[in-house]
């Protein structure tokens, strides 16, 4: 599943899903929507959030949603263009606290600012206890180094832009984690633009190690010019295929750490089960073949994806019978926009559901409830979990699902994903009649095994690594750079 800056791989499975017509071809910047055409977007946004989506006062109680709700329809009193509409709505759903919620710009308007020719903020940044600073400078200002905390941008101070853009990233419960990795990722000035001016420069108000306050303006590098490389000869399709599987997985054995083997997983794809699952009796074998001792797995910056991968990879990690996920509940049996038409963009598969003996209404899927580990593969070593903000979805509830079932120690910062769970398994795609933006809605309620979780928190880590802004700019790895000291 794609949003629009980031890909994003959700729990389980994905539905397409579209409300009513085409969106036009071309985006017209200067086209204002009327009052009425707002107004009509929001009563379909806001009919399917309140009968559909199945977490929606999981962190944000009824009241305080209902509220929200009212403001945004105060709100539609002028003709808007589709970014200013873009940012009330998303701004609202941000608010359910659900990173698989969200709110995406039309096809027509993607198109269009892919072409533009936007300048960018010199430099890439870090965020550190709500604070920004410079990651990695890309202008010619030799002061702006590494570590200098931004305070103000074009006379906006920082501590009102962060909050600003925070607010247009979707997110799991009450952590800023996953938002703040999504900055540091390259895309801050993107953000930035919703909710400011675009220009060539931009002043800024910087604090230097010292803690000497200065003005800069700093400008872009200009582009080097890229030499003329000769055209690489075409890769067969099964040689792109292992590229792909190599990217999503892979595996060493550090020789400063003998007897460990470091498994770092990107991704669960959802296409790549049977290869992640041949991956893993191979990558197991070895390991018993190696008498390896410990099993670090780095997973992050894994968004997530096929939790069926998961189950698999846990039956190796748990000697006796386990759950993943315990519940995965939709508060409706069929969503008021779906079709049988299995050829259509709202189609949804009433296979996928059945009503439970006790009323509730839950996905149908086999990485649900109790499994089976395989029998003599477990993994009798020890096992260290890496995560970060990017540790979201499936992979978070991995972390959370197997630290309730067996001794590990995770070492990292808080995961994006909660601890509590996700909303997710379905995903629908749904198309505002007349704006043409996009809700993205899951239909399940998925816990985890975690049997106490924190409320609204991620994974926290038993041991903390938080890398420096230079160690950000210089893709120096914070954890594995101290790895032997970490996990003896």
């Amino acid at each position: 599943m794609k949003r629009f800056i980031l890909l994003f791989a959700c729990c389980l499975t994905h539905l397409g899903a579209a409300a009513q017509p085409t969106a036009p071809t071309a985006y017209d910047p200067a086209r204002r929507y009327e009052v009425a055409q707002l107004q009509g977007d929001f009563a379909y946004l806001r009919r399917a959030l309140e009968e559909v989506h199945p977490g929606l006062y999981w962190y944000t109680p009824k009241d305080s949603l209902d509220r929200a709700f009212a403001r945004t329809a105060a709100a539609l009193t002028h003709p808007m263009t589709e970014p200013e509409y873009w940012q009330l709505l998303q701004t609202l759903v941000g608010r359910v606290h659900c990173g698989h919620t969200r709110v995406q710009h039309s096809a027509a308007y993607k198109a269009w600012f892919r072409r533009q020719p936007y300048p960018y903020l010199p430099f890439t940044v870090a965020v550190r206890q709500d604070r920004l600073f410079i990651a990695e400078n890309q202008s010619t200002a030799p002061e702006l180094q590494s570590g200098t905390e931004l305070l103000a941008i074009d006379g906006h101070p920082t501590a009102e832009v962060l909050p600003r853009l925070r607010s247009l990233i979707s997110a799991d419960g009450y952590g800023t984690g996953f938002q703040d990795k999504e900055l540091e990722a390259g895309f801050f000035d993107s953000y930035y633009w919703s909710f400011y001016e675009a220009k060539p420069t931009y002043p800024l108000l910087v604090r230097d190690s010292t803690g000497q306050q200065r003005q800069l303006t700093p400008l872009p590098k200009p582009a080097k010019p890229k030499p003329l490389a000769p055209m690489p000869a075409p890769l067969t399709a099964e040689q792109n295929r292992t590229r792909r599987l190599d990217r999503l997985r892979s595996v060493r054995y550090p020789a400063e750490l003998p007897a460990t083997a470091i498994l770092r997983i990107r991704e669960f794809s959802y296409d790549e089960l049977e290869d992640f699952k041949a991956f893993h009796r191979q990558l197991f074998a070895e390991l018993a073949k190696r008498r390896t001792k410990q099993l670090i797995l780095d997973l992050r910056g894994n968004v997530g994806g096929n939790q069926e991968i998961s189950v698999d990879l846990m039956k190796y990690l748990l000697k006796s019978k386990f759950v993943l996920s315990k519940s995965a509940l939709s508060p409706v049996l069929l969503p008021y926009f779906s079709q049988p038409d299995s050829t259509k963009a709202n189609y949804f598969n009433p296979a996928s559901v059945k009503r439970l003996p006790d009323g509730t209404i839950s996905f149908v899927n086999p990485d649900l409830g109790l499994q089976q580990p395989y029998r003599g593969r477990y993994f009798r070593g020890k096992v260290v979990v890496l995560v970060d903000g990017g540790t979201f979805s499936a992979a978070s509830n991995f972390t959370a699902s197997l630290r309730a079932q067996r001794r590990i120690t995770v070492i990292g910062q808080e995961t994006g994903g909660a601890e509590a769970g996700c909303n997710g398994g379905t995903i629908s795609e749904l198309e505002l009649p007349a704006t043409h933006l996009v809700l993205q809605l899951p239909h399940f309620r998925i816990r985890s095994a975690c049997p106490n979780p924190e409320l609204g928190r991620g994974v926290r880590p038993d041991i903390e690594v938080v890398p420096t802004p230079r160690q950000v700019a210089t893709r120096t790895d914070a954890i594995l750079s101290q790895l032997p000291r970490l996990v003896h």
